[in-house]
């Protein structure tokens, strides 16, 4: 069932779980320009798999610079790097608050969440995961990278499963951003796992 939801911190679009109780969330993060209906049709397929998971994908916070019809977590068409961060930090804090309150609501703990992310939405699934002090399950993310490397290096506080996935076509967030991640990742001892797709673009595969 697809429920578009009013939260007080982000709009969203959620699949209720098909069994009679949900055991896992898993909250998308769509990419830049984007909202969440574009990630939640990955959740009708996964939960055919998945029955007792809960999938919700909300709106980023902020009206998209370039496409004022999508949402953007922070503006990548910004050089002024203390906008970046404090709109980055600002996104981190609400994609907080609507986790939070929806783990509560479904009586889940943080061990039962999952984040997956695409482009954009995977830097911020990376940023959120790995520096929330309550260990997640894990983060998918597809077509990424992690922004802003030295930050998270000081302020690495759990160290969640990560499973990155990537075209080797990428012309909008190069490969080469994908690897930088995974050499980051291993380097700080993180369970990792990566799929490189051939000749693929800047999408996810099906």
């Amino acid at each position: 069932m697809k429920l578009i939801e009013e939260n007080i911190f982000l709009k969203t679009t959620s699949l209720s779980q098909t069994s009679s109780k949900a055991n896992y969330l898993i909250v998308f993060c769509h990419g830049y320009g984007a909202d969440g209906k574009d990630l939640i049709n990955i959740g009708n397929y996964w939960q055919r798999f998945l029955p007792d998971f809960y999938f919700t994908s909300p709106n980023a916070p902020n009206i998209c610079s370039v496409n004022p019809g999508g949402f953007e977590w922070f503006d990548l068409m910004s050089h002024d790097v203390q906008k970046i961060n404090l709109e980055l930090e600002n996104s981190i804090f609400k994609l907080t608050q609507f986790i939070n309150a929806k783990l509560k609501e479904l009586n889940l703990d943080y061990s039962k969440l999952f984040l997956v992310g695409f482009s954009q939405g995977t830097m911020m699934s990376l940023h959120y995961a790995l520096t929330n002090s309550n260990k997640i399950a894990g983060v998918v993310g597809y077509s990424g990278k992690i922004y802003d490397p030295n930050y998270l290096a000081k302020n690495i506080k759990s160290k969640p499963a990560v499973f990155l996935m990537h075209g080797d076509d990428d012309s909008i967030v190069p490969l080469e951003e994908m690897m930088e991640a995974k050499n980051f990742l291993l380097e700080n001892k993180f369970n990792l796992k990566t799929k490189i797709f051939k000749g693929c673009g800047h999408t996810i595969p099906v």
